[in-house]
């Protein structure tokens, strides 16, 4: 019987080694097939909205959706999406069942300023157009500012700087 050819084990970890770098490479390479976020929907927003800029529309986040905008000026400033409600605290702006909150910091005392609200009117303006051309957006887990100041009152969330 011939005998069996002897591989040193340095070279058989080194194989294995590169073997699991590859299948790592191919595993992070690949794109994600999984639930869409909910900013999914909401994705043709960003560019610019008249004089304003939406720079991202993030994820869902206790119950909305950040959307990042900029003023004419580039200043930065956040308009948090979320459900419409008829009883609830008024919004700035509202189109097509979302209600436009603007993310400044405060607890609805603060006063925001006149260009940021009216940035928050023309990104309304522009998700009723979106609505008309394709239906309301599919937002799953969309809160009321109520529901979302009831279920996450200890969440701190502070607007984009």
């Amino acid at each position: 019987m011939k005998p069996s050819p002897r591989v040193a084990r340095r070279k058989v970890l080194a194989a294995l080694g590169a073997a699991a770098a590859g299948v790592s490479t191919a595993c992070t390479l690949r794109p994600r097939t999984m639930v869409p976020s909910a900013a999914a929907p909401l994705a043709d927003l960003v560019g610019p909205v008249g004089e304003w800029r939406v720079e991202q529309v993030l994820p869902l986040v206790a119950g909305a959706v950040p959307v990042l905008m900029r003023t004419p000026e580039g200043k930065k400033f956040q308009v948090d999406l979320l459900r419409a409600e008829v009883d609830g605290p008024r919004a700035v702006a509202q189109a097509s069942g979302l209600a436009l909150y603007l993310a400044n910091g405060g607890t609805g005392d603060r006063p925001s300023t006149a260009v940021e609200e009216q940035g928050a009117r023309a990104l309304a303006q522009r998700l009723t157009q979106l609505a008309a051309e394709r239906g309301d957006p599919a937002i799953p887990g969309l809160l009321t500012l109520s529901e979302r100041l009831t279920a996450h009152r200890q969440a701190v969330l502070t607007p984009w700087s």
